[in-house]
């Protein structure tokens, strides 16, 4: 029997007649993150070997970044806020058909970018453009009718990622200055993660160590989290404008420390023998690591490059793939315990990015070190896969009356 909510001839619920996978938001999206960061990869290998050759028009490494920027983590990002959002608004989630459209624009938008060569370049781009903005919509909508316009702050993230999109596209299409925003819309990303990790890592962390008789974390000091939100915004915003000089070093410097002793505060030896616990608090301390790296890349100490990776693969693709594992669990009632998938899946990512961040400072060894990152990349989405589809579409949690409203929580 479906349990949903009627809303204006839109499903909504947890479904329980339907296919499984659109059951609930955060479904279709995080399978889809995961198999288009394997896919995305071994484009780009294939690429960089030259055993594939297009992107022509919009260029190879354009492709490479804008493919992971704005293809892999928004599948992530709208996956996580369509969990969150029904706690913040205490109404049903999307699901089923409008759900399986919103799922369709962003594959649209993967298809269009493949065949890029091949599309006129307005409507590739625009057939990509349009997924982010189409679900900023779909979260005004809930929060309106919800009469939370207080919690619209979600939507500045998704925004700034529609305006940087649309900045990337027009870069790309004429060969302007693509890594400004590149570097804009990982600044939202390390943003985002502050934010809401400052809240979730602690969480988590308490949660697992009440569960095993732990002294739980003490309370966060409001002062802290607010020197770490504005000089983590401070520094970010000066690396997207100027990446080098000694205002933006001096600017992530102390965006870094303040982080760190974030990260510090959070850490128990307990932690190490829960490897989901461990895996998002290191994915987290790789901000202040990417920071730092950030800070030494504009004293010319290090690649650009090498400093970019550290932010984009350990700190924001490793944190994506640790909240996508704990929240698949927790959604659909499944313990970590004895996963060996998920044990080595978050090491994987983590290892992949700093074999790239090593090789663009050991040019002897460069496309050795960029391969073998690549296979750590493509292994630990792999295992990720295999680990969470059958979750994702086999698992329903059994309701045997409908269930009410979520509970609304604050996960901000």
């Amino acid at each position: 029997m479906a349990s949903q909510q009627k809303d204006r001839g839109t499903p909504r619920g947890l479904e329980q007649d339907g296919p499984i996978l659109l059951s609930y938001g955060f479904r279709p999206f995080f399978l889809g993150a995961g198999l288009w960061a394997i896919l995305a990869m071994i484009v780009w290998l294939a690429l960089l070997t030259g055993n594939l050759d297009f992107a022509h028009r919009y260029g190879k490494s354009s492709w490479h970044a804008h493919e992971l920027l704005f293809g892999f983590a928004p599948a992530a990002f709208v996956g996580y806020l369509m969990t969150t959002i029904p706690n913040w608004t205490g109404r049903f989630p999307l699901a089923g058909r409008p759900l399986a459209g919103l799922a369709l624009l962003w594959l649209a938008g993967r298809i269009a970018m493949l065949a890029v060569d091949h599309l006129p370049m307005p409507l590739s781009l625009s057939i990509d453009w349009l997924f982010l903005p189409a679900f900023a919509f779909f979260c005004v909508r809930e929060l309106w009718e919800s009469r939370r316009l207080s919690d619209l702050k979600p939507l500045a993230g998704l925004l700034l990622l529609s305006a940087f999109n649309a900045g990337f596209h027009v870069a790309a299409a004429t060969a302007s200055d693509t890594p400004f925003w590149a570097r804009a819309t990982l600044s939202v990303y390390v943003l985002l993660i502050t934010s809401t990790g400052g809240k979730l890592v602690p969480s988590f962390t308490n949660s697992w160590l009440a569960q095993n008789g732990k002294q739980r974390l003490k309370p966060a000091d409001r002062k802290t989290d607010i020197a770490v939100l504005l000089s983590t915004a401070v520094a970010c915003t000066l690396w997207t404008v100027a990446a080098h000089g000694p205002v933006t070093t001096t600017a992530l410097s102390i965006a870094a420390i303040c982080q760190l002793i974030r990260v510090q505060s959070w850490f128990r030896r307990a932690i190490l023998a829960s490897p989901m616990i461990l895996a998002v608090q290191l994915s987290y301390a790789c901000i202040p690591l990417g920071l730092s790296s950030v800070a030494a890349a504009s004293l010319g100490l290090m690649p650009d490059h090498a400093a970019l990776h550290l932010l984009a693969i350990g700190a924001i693709a490793g944190m994506i793939l640790a909240i996508m594992n704990r929240t698949i669990r927790l959604h659909t009632g499944r313990s970590d315990q004895g996963a060996t998938a998920l044990r080595l899946s978050s090491p994987c990512v983590l290892l992949a990015g700093l074999l790239r961040a090593v090789a663009s400072m050991l040019p002897d060894y460069y496309n050795l070190l960029v391969a073998t990152a690549g296979l750590f990349w493509i292994v630990g989405f792999a295992l990720f896969v295999i680990d969470v589809t059958p979750l994702l579409t086999r698992v329903r949690r059994p309701s045997k009356r409908q269930p009410p409203p979520p509970t609304r929580m604050n996960m901000r």
